[in-house]
């Protein structure tokens, strides 16, 4: 199943919150996006396990292990509009109060949240070889198997498909569209806009501030 505009917003929101959560809970000081890819990794497949729709990515397995083209670009979009440090992922203050703006959002979701914390306790400060390790040894499928023996390119995990959810993700129409605001870099372009006319007295209609919603 492709990935839904929902399933990108909280997306975005979950892995804001992962990151978050490993520098200030964990003071993590420096995350590559190695593994980045494998503490989502690790937490999306807690949810699926137990049939919960949190992430949404496409992960395959990779010479790294598994990987997510979907991750990196959704990285790429957080550093390009302010919310992460270029260099070593760190969440940057205007991060810091989306994730505080939404408590709400937090606090209905805890089994969700609760995961997460989870894997950052066990996985966010390991050394990244140690963690790859780990990885590697997971039971993967039926039989014996392991991660390390899937061939380059077995598709690992997915968007979930309905009929094999039983606890999905709960944000409601009007934090959906508010967190998509935040996070979608012509919105906050525009808004930025907006706000530098105000300051000059030139005021603009909401219509005019976004015309693309």
């Amino acid at each position: 199943m492709a990935r839904t505009p929902l399933d990108k917003v909280t997306d975005h929101f979950l892995i804001s919150y992962l990151i978050n959560d490993a520098f200030s809970r964990r003071r993590l000081r420096f995350l590559p996006e190695t593994k980045l890819q494998k503490l989502v990794f690790l937490s999306e497949k807690s949810m699926v396990d137990e049939r919960k729709k949190g992430f949404n990515f496409y992960f395959i397995k990779l010479t790294h292990g598994p990987y997510s083209a979907e991750l990196k670009s959704e990285l790429e979009r957080l550093i390009q509009i302010g919310y992460l440090d270029d260099f070593g992922l760190r969440p940057t203050a205007s991060l810091r109060l989306i994730i505080e703006d939404f408590q709400n959002v937090v606090d209905k979701n805890q089994t969700f949240f609760q995961k997460i914390q989870r894997v950052n306790d066990a996985y966010a400060l390991m050394p990244l070889r140690s963690l790859l390790k780990n990885i590697y040894s997971m039971p993967w499928g039926r039989g014996d198997k392991t991660i390390a023996d899937l061939p380059q390119r077995t598709p690992m995990l997915y968007p979930m498909k309905p009929n094999n959810i039983d606890l999905e993700f709960d944000i409601t129409e009007n934090e959906a569209e508010n967190l998509f605001m935040n996070f979608d870099p012509e919105a906050i372009e525009e808004l930025s806009q907006a706000t530098d006319d105000m300051r000059k007295g030139r005021v603009r209609t909401y219509e005019q501030v976004f015309p693309n919603l």
